[in-house]
């Protein structure tokens, strides 16, 4: 059997034009389940420092599509790039071990424990010393740990949690759990960060404080995001780019005004009002 090219004909074309290569791109994605069809030669590009929403009605692939991204669901043909490495056969904890982030539409936190907490378990995939390590080099893990305490420390004040770093997660609301949640991802230093319905469940002072961090974490820590929401009026204020997808297929890509103004978008998704 040939072995796939290290990346695919339109990032090389990129290349080979001077541009530079989209962060995360996906290819003719096909995925089934049994005789559904939840993905049809669905193609993403994201781009340096761009917020690339995916928007769609209930069932149109847009959850399959972020798991074949970050690897929960292996397409049954096309590929996945991220910086132009063909990750498609990697398991998730790779993905995420190689840089990219992903929070989930439940809370991936722990509630018994403290925000602080929370947020330095999302370090245990860079840890470097190992059981054995941690046995012989005492002062090492003291380093690394006091390394990552920092760090985490960092993320707090990002999200604004610095009165909550010592509160029980599981006492405090729905909003600041999610943000929490946040934190956790971005104790991975991801190179890009997937979000799936981010706002879900959110009040909309909620919403207006994680569409911030959200802008923040494209503007000031320089990382793309890729995001699934329901909020087309979130998603109209802050998306660089968003793809549209129906029935499995992609519909549309563009900027949130061509977006709004495509008239299969408006027939299959926002209404015709």
């Amino acid at each position: 059997m040939t072995r796939p090219a290290p990346l695919a004909a339109g990032i090389s074309a990129a290349a080979a034009a001077g541009r530079r290569a989209p962060v995360l791109h996906a290819e003719a994605l096909q995925l089934r389940f049994g005789a559904v069809a939840a993905l049809r030669d669905v193609s993403l590009s994201v781009a340096e420092n761009e917020i690339h929403a995916i928007i769609g009605p209930n069932g149109a692939g847009k959850s399959s599509l972020l798991n074949c991204l970050s690897g929960f669901y292996r397409p049954q043909s096309g590929r996945v790039y991220f910086d132009g490495e063909d990750i498609t056969q990697l398991r998730p904890h790779r993905r995420a071990a190689a840089g990219l982030g992903r929070t989930f539409q439940g809370i991936q936190t722990y509630p018994s424990m403290t925000a602080r907490e929370n947020i330095l378990t999302g370090f245990h995939n860079r840890m470097r010393t190992g059981v054995f390590g941690a046995l012989v080099w005492w002062g090492r893990v003291r380093a690394e740990e006091e390394a990552f305490t920092a760090k985490a420390e960092e993320i707090i004040e990002f999200l604004e949690l610095e009165e909550l770093r010592h509160a029980v997660v599981g006492d405090l609301s729905y909003g600041l759990r999610k943000r929490v949640d946040l934190g956790r991802a971005m104790a991975l230093e991801p190179r890009i960060l997937i979000m799936d319905e981010p706002m879900a469940g959110m009040n909309p002072e909620e919403k207006g404080d994680l569409a911030r961090f959200i802008l923040d974490i494209r503007d000031a820590n320089r990382i793309p995001v890729v995001l699934v929401e329901h909020d087309m009026e979130v998603v109209m204020d802050i998306s660089d780019t968003v793809t549209v997808l129906d029935f499995g297929e992609v519909i549309a890509v563009g900027t949130p005004r061509e977006v709004r103004e495509n008239e299969a978008v408006i027939a299959a998704y926002l209404g015709t009002e």
